[in-house]
């Protein structure tokens, strides 16, 4: 019996020893489990806190977008409708729409000569010339040349405008070459442009014919347009004109045609209108053929233009070289020199005083620019027949007047350009008037026509300060036959050679 106790004893020892550990253990796993748990409960949490903050983030990111996308809407808004303001040198002052559809410039130049001219030598006159001398003489002068106030501007891209007038009060000079002492509009007109290819102007402003004469005042490369530009090319009229620019394999091409009232200026038509009821027509092309080196341009030019009596009125021109004669049937052909001086005399009695003309004028000619820096040479030939209707005995026609001549020059850049440079240059020039056959016919009222032919050359210097000064020195030397016509002016008492000289002053703005 001990001995089974023992045993019994030693069982249950032995299980409690056995089994005192796995309580320990499953206590333990117990602890682990919660623990467990409670962390997966924090996760979860956590993770919901993560997606509740990415969902609150990407509405704010939203929000941000939208309130940036409306503050540059906003500021877009406001430069569509801010203008664009400021000032190019040389060009002028500027407003215009960021869109670009809208601009208004405003820009001008004012050209101040001293002209020098040599003595009136009165004491060397004849008697038969006396007055016609001290008619003819202007002595060494400041005068005012140019005082323009530039308007242009642009408007639903394709339609523009351009207002020119001229403001020098007493530097304008009539056709007596006595100054207007008034303003006057150069130029007013408005265009539409369909596309580069086609282009229509109506207004007043140069009639497209010649280089020169096209040329802007402010551009010109001497202190004034030759002769024979001031002579043939038509200046400022009122009229329509249709022209472009387009290409022929690769080559630019330009064409202008135009229609006009053929009176001149707005304010030398009486009442502002067409004084005679004729028209002038004109056409000018212009190509730039490929070259090994430089730029080239050729034109060429087309007038057709009447100047005949119509109730008491005729066509005139700009530069007043052709005007009617008052109280008569017929016009007066008489260009003048670059200071203003008449080259078929003034009227004084002594000399002729300009051709008696009455009828069409058909003129023609041609143009050349070759810019190859440092050189740049130009050229321009015009030819023109005008009738001289019902002017002979006993109301006869006589023969065409012929007018033809040109120009050639050549200009040298010594350092720079037109931005900041000096620009030395030269022009020869060439006029003749006469008719068709040789032998001068002259009306039966104008007994002392005689042909007439003039030679001049000009040298100048060009000083481009800045893109906004320009200072010009020129000088002058004019040779007219026949001699009379030239007495009196600068020191020419018996037909020499005519000597003068201008300094000019060019501000822009």
């Amino acid at each position: 019996m001990a001995q089974r106790g023992w045993w019994v004893r030693g069982i249950v020892l032995g299980s409690a020893v056995l089994l005192a550990p796995v309580g320990a253990w499953a206590d333990k796993l117990t602890e682990l489990e919660q623990t467990f748990d409670t962390q997966q409960k924090s996760l979860q949490q956590l993770q919901q806190e993560m997606r509740r903050l990415r969902q609150e983030r990407t509405v704010q990111q939203a929000e941000t977008d939208r309130r940036v996308m409306e503050v540059e809407k906003k500021a877009a808004e406001a430069a569509a409708s801010s203008p664009l303001t400021g000032y190019e040198p040389g060009k002028g002052f500027f407003l215009k729409s960021a869109d670009g559809q809208f601009n208004l410039s405003l820009r001008g130049y004012i050209q101040t000569w001293f002209i020098t001219e040599g003595a009136r030598k009165e004491e060397d006159f004849s008697a038969a010339d006396r007055a016609a001398g001290i008619a003819r003489h202007s002595p060494s002068t400041f005068r005012q040349r140019r005082t323009r106030v530039i308007f242009s501007g642009q408007i639903f891209n394709d339609f523009s405008f351009y207002i020119e007038p001229e403001l020098s009060f007493g530097g304008v000079p009539d056709s007596t070459g006595k100054s207007t002492g008034a303003a006057r509009l150069e130029a007013g007109y408005v265009s539409y442009t369909y596309a580069p290819w086609a282009k229509a102007t109506l207004g007043q402003y140069k009639a497209r014919f010649g280089l020169e004469m096209l040329t802007p005042s402010s551009d010109l490369d001497f202190a004034e347009r030759s002769v024979i530009s001031r002579t043939l090319s038509p200046d400022w009229q009122l009229g329509a004109t249709v022209e472009g620019n387009l290409k022929l394999l690769s080559m630019p091409l330009y064409y202008g045609v135009g229609i006009y009232n053929g009176c001149g200026r707005v304010d030398q038509c009486a009442g502002g209108i067409d004084n005679d009821g004729d028209k002038e027509f004109t056409g000018r092309f212009t190509f730039s053929p490929p070259v090994p080196f430089g730029n080239l341009t050729i034109g060429l030019n087309a007038d057709h233009r009447t100047f005949r009596i119509v109730n008491g009125k005729g066509a005139t021109d700009a530069n007043s070289t052709t005007t009617p004669v008052s109280g008569t049937s017929f016009h007066r052909f008489n260009p003048a020199q670059a200071t203003g001086w008449k080259l078929a005399g003034d009227g004084g009695g002594t000399s002729q005083n300009g051709f008696l003309i009455n009828g069409n004028r058909v003129a023609g000619g041609g143009d050349i620019v070759f810019d190859f820096y440092p050189f740049m040479i130009k050229g321009e030939y015009a030819y023109a027949s005008q009738e001289r209707d019902a002017l002979g005995a006993g109301g006869s026609n006589l023969d065409n007047l012929i007018m033809q001549g040109g120009y050639g020059s050549i200009g040298y850049w010594i350092f720079g350009n037109k931005r900041n440079g000096l620009l030395a240059n030269g022009r020869y020039e060439h006029l003749r008037v006469d008719d068709r056959h040789g032998e001068f016919n002259a009306p039966a009222s104008a007994a002392k026509e005689r042909p007439m032919e003039m030679r001049a050359g000009t040298l100048g210097l060009n000083w481009y300060v800045n893109p906004s000064v320009r200072l010009r020195a020129n000088y002058l030397l004019t040779d007219v036959r026949p001699g009379r016509n030239t007495i009196g002016v600068s020191n020419s008492t018996h037909g020499e050679l005519v000597h003068e000289g201008i300094a000019e002053v060019q501000i822009q703005f």
